[in-house]
């Protein structure tokens, strides 16, 4: 089996449900099995999404949305809104947003752009 590292933003284990990031292993099995919806994306650089949250699927309930980063790049914020933190992924990064409360997190496109393989997964991936 094929295992992928993921960088899961979810939140935090306290009242304000701050996102934080947590780096996984999970077999690509996984993402396969639970696959509802995957897309080809080019988002043009400085392109920005202030605090937000991963929303749950009006259908399917709590889904994780899962980015493939392909060329260029792009910042997650994170944690604290009064003192966020930033970590940037780039080209063979794998990202995945779960943290459905809480402030959320946010995102800004890097200078280059973002080519990604968008993916949407049935529940929320395991953080440990």
């Amino acid at each position: 089996m094929s295992k992928l590292k993921i960088s899961v933003v979810c939140c935090d284990e306290t009242e304000q449900k701050l996102s934080r990031i947590v780096d996984v292993e999970v077999d690509a099995t996984v993402i396969e099995d639970r696959l509802l919806d995957m897309a080809e994306q080019s988002l043009a650089a400085g392109e920005a999404k202030d605090l937000h949250n991963a929303a749950h699927h009006a259908q399917h309930g709590p889904v994780t949305y899962l980015q493939q980063v392909n060329e260029g790049g792009f910042f997650v914020t994170f944690g604290d809104p009064d003192a966020l933190q930033t970590r940037v992924f780039g080209a063979g990064d794998y990202v995945a947003f779960i943290d459905s409360e809480g402030p959320g997190h946010g995102s800004k496109v890097g200078p280059d752009g973002v080519k990604r393989t968008f993916r949407m997964l049935k529940g929320h991936l395991e953080v440990g």
